[in-house]
């Protein structure tokens, strides 16, 4: 598609006159153009490698099993993402999750066509919180041609049922102790949608990669026959 040229540049999505009614093939090309990409990322992990060998501890083995498949990076978090992100998530800037939403259908039309997928989940935050859930449901709605498989309904495949610890801030043990508290804290609402099916778990943020590998190995046990990650941002350094 052609870029129009009364469109704003990202971040000043508020201000341009497709921020409510344009498609994904206008918002995503837009922000790549600020958005810093991953020019050598691990493959289990998103982390840039820049032609080393990853040392995050999940993938050197520290961190115990590996159970998903692999995890990707829509881009690095870093401005403008993380300015952004810290808007909608914590400021009541809800208009970004549209945004966002276009981001990941963008990432799956780019990279997901010729690969196996049944379910696009979100990775079910603390009760009470939204930031994952709304980006799938604004997905759906952003996905015209119904191509994605989005649990975008009222009752997602996975939830999460009591409120858990934070691992920002925290040592890589504290970090894996979280993750296994959050993966712990999720209930398989409808078996039917996870077993046998081919899974990809959003996020907003990746850092280690432990969160998301705890999440894989729930779905695992309720017969997901394979699980990886989408992120909106990659933390730039790893653990």
């Amino acid at each position: 598609m052609a870029r129009p040229k009364d469109r704003k540049s990202f971040p000043d999505c508020p201000g341009c006159p497709y921020v409510g009614r344009g498609p994904w093939a206008i918002c995503a090309p837009c922000a790549s153009e600020r958005l810093v990409s991953i020019s050598d990322p691990c493959p289990l992990c998103a982390q840039e490698r820049g032609g080393q060998s990853c040392r995050n501890r999940l993938c050197t083995g520290q961190a115990g099993k590996v159970h998903i498949a692999g995890i990707e990076a829509i881009t690095l978090h870093t401005d403008p993402l993380d300015t952004v992100m810290a808007r909608y998530k914590y400021h009541g800037k809800t208009g970004w999750a549209t945004i966002f939403a276009r981001l990941l259908v963008g990432h799956l039309e780019d990279g997901w066509v010729s690969r196996p997928l049944d379910l696009v989940v979100a990775n079910p935050p603390n009760p009470n919180r939204h930031h994952t859930t709304t980006v799938i449901r604004r997905a759906a709605l952003a996905d015209a041609a119904d191509r994605w498989p989005f649990d975008s309904t009222a009752d997602p495949a996975i939830a999460k049922q009591q409120e858990t610890s934070r691992s920002a801030g925290e040592s890589f043990d504290g970090k894996q102790s979280a993750a296994r508290q959050h993966a712990e804290a999720l209930v398989c609402r409808h078996r039917d949608r996870i077993d046998g099916r081919h899974i990809v778990v959003y996020d907003d943020i990746c850092t280690t990669g432990l969160q998301l590998n705890e999440v894989a190995r729930r779905l695992h046990e309720w017969g997901a026959a394979s699980v990886h990650g989408v992120v909106l941002g990659r933390q730039p350094w790893s653990y």
